[in-house]
């Protein structure tokens, strides 16, 4: 659809001269906009003469030409929308589900496609999420009868089985019903893991749900989730089969049934869980482990052992263990549903694909955090789905992997302050803060660079560019917003066959907005299309298609 758009130029003289047409997208273009300013040449030889005090530089005969705009809107009402096309293309290194416009180089024809997004154009060499078990393609296919249930209800259903709490406060006030439904997570994210038994008296959660009164597991496990969500009404007989699916399908789960055996056989009451860090094989070729490489039980004292980053889990501490985000069982531990076989997370050192580099030198050898959860959350051909069809469920996977991505980050910084030439800095905020004059009161603090969004220094430096941009070349003739629709016909298109809804794919709502946006900004710098701006509501009765684009798209609530 289309806004209809009329500029009126000063640099040409005559009547018809002066007024250009714009068409465009409606949806990423100003909504209702009536303004009319005075611009500058650029041109030495323009006949016009433009100041800063001048107030009126119209022409009489610059008025409502009702000719004009008839034309105008003629020529939108037949005029087909902006469309960016559908995920046609597959890469052709890890046969990810990609747009045209998301190439990785704007030369680059359909003969020679490369795509950066999914796998950074093949660097990115990991292996592929196996075949889910039946029942659970079943429930995420809907070709079972609970499976509307199931997927409505997909968080309740995983934090059931999941091994670790997720840290953070999660922020249910928005889910009234009066918007799409999001996953807010505010304060600090983190996962832990409690000792393998409860304390006496206690209720059994999480992963003590595996090992503690397993007689009654069903119940306990219902029990724990209407603990935290009095709402769900959850299906006994569906967690049932999940708990035997579980059972028969992860590495993890039947590490944890041993110390299962091991309590019940009447073992010795002093053992541990120790969950491995690394691994003995190749990272990029094999992702599911064998019961040995995930995790061993320990028989007695534990205190002698040497760690490293590994993590031990006590029987009875009471006390709760932080998994790190570069430990690989981080993600498995907590979605056990997304990873049915307890495949492995991202974990450090893993190698960037040797054979793509050709002869150049690289500076970064491994694969970064961000370049991994990347991969992991595509569309591909070859997979099935575990992950992206998980709806609610992804929404709070996202969410966790940012906060994975930003935890690193910040690592990142405070480990290489040096490196941001932070003292100077410090030492002198400390000093205009706190008026302090000697240097041994000045404390230590972490300094974030400019780079980093959102920081200090990040939203100094971009007001800083914006008031020099400002004295260059003069104030701000238009504020232009641009709004994403989850009614485009991409979105839909991608959403409706796989029934989902648009707070369900979030990253694909993301990836349309990016190429239409980029499609704007093409015009803005290329096209030259800006100038005193007049734009008004079309008849709805002669334009019935512009009338309703404008409406439905261009005007906002209040409007």
């Amino acid at each position: 659809m289309y806004s209809v758009i009329k500029l009126l130029s000063p640099k040409l003289q005559g009547k018809e001269e002066r007024e250009s047409l714009l068409i465009r997208e409606t949806s990423c273009y100003p909504s209702i906009i009536d303004f009319e300013d005075d611009y500058a040449s650029d041109n030495e030889d323009d006949s016009f003469d433009y100041t800063d005090n001048q107030e009126d530089q119209h022409h009489p005969e610059d008025q409502y030409n009702p000719s004009i705009h008839s034309m105008i809107y003629e020529q939108a009402e037949s005029e087909l929308c902006h469309d960016v096309g559908d995920p046609s293309f597959s890469c052709k290194f890890c046969y990810s589900r990609m747009w045209f416009d998301e190439r990785a180089e704007q030369e680059m024809s359909i003969s020679n496609l490369e795509f950066s997004l999914c796998c950074m154009r093949g660097k990115v060499d990991l292996p592929f999420l196996l075949k889910p078990p039946e029942l659970l393609l079943n429930l995420l296919n809907g070709n079972h009868p609970r499976s509307n249930h199931f997927l409505e209800n997909f968080r309740a259903y995983n934090s059931m089985f999941s091994y670790t709490s997720l840290g953070g406060k999660v922020e249910s006030k928005g889910n009234d019903g009066g918007g799409p439904p999001q996953f807010v997570l505010s304060g600090q994210n983190y996962h832990r893991i409690g000792s393998l038994l409860p304390q006496q008296d206690g209720t059994p959660k999480f992963a003590q749900l595996y090992i503690y009164d397993t007689k009654n597991e069903v119940h306990n496990r219902m029990k724990h989730v209407s603990s935290t969500d009095s709402s769900k009404s959850l299906d006994s007989v569906l967690v049932e089969d999940l708990k035997h699916m579980i059972d028969g399908s992860s590495r993890l789960a039947k590490k944890f049934r041993e110390i299962r055996d091991h309590v019940e056989q009447g073992g010795t009451p002093n053992f541990s869980l120790r969950l491995f860090a690394s691994r003995s094989r190749e990272a990029r070729t094999h992702n599911l482990p064998t019961c040995d490489e995930v995790a061993a039980l320990i028989i007695g004292d534990n205190s002698n052992i040497e760690k490293g980053r590994d993590v031990i889990v006590k029987n009875s501490s009471g006390e709760f263990q932080r998994i790190y985000e570069t430990h690989r069982l981080f993600l498995p531990l907590q979605y056990p549903l997304l990873f049915p076989y307890g495949e492995y997370g991202f974990e450090l050192n893993i190698p960037i694909r040797s054979e793509n580099h050709g002869n150049r030198k690289r500076k970064r050898l491994f694969v970064a955090i961000r370049e991994f959860i990347a991969f992991r959350v595509q569309d591909r051909t070859v997979e099935y789905g575990n992950i992206v069809l998980s709806r609610r469920l992804f929404q709070q996977f996202v969410v966790d992997c940012f906060t994975m991505i930003e935890s690193l980050r910040l690592k990142f910084i405070r480990d290489n302050q040096k490196t941001i030439r932070c003292d100077i800095l410090s030492g002198l905020q400390e000093a205009m803060d706190r008026g302090e004059t000697d240097p041994s009161k000045v404390g230590k603090k972490i300094v974030l660079p400019a780079l980093f969004t959102g920081g200090r220094r990040y939203m100094f430096n971009n007001c800083q560019d914006a008031m020099a941009i400002c004295k260059k070349y003069g104030y701000p003739d238009l504020f232009v917003t641009i709004t994403c629709n989850t009614h485009w016909r991409e979105i839909q298109d991608f959403l409706k066959p796989r029934n989902l809804m648009a707070s369900d794919r979030p990253d694909i709502v993301c990836r349309v907005f990016k190429m239409k946006l980029d499609r704007l900004m093409a015009d803005f710098k290329k096209e030259q299309i800006f100038g005193p701006v007049d734009a008004e509501l079309p008849d709805s009765a002669r334009y019935p298609r512009l009338a309703e684009a404008v409406s439905k798209y261009m005007i906002h609530g209040p409007c």
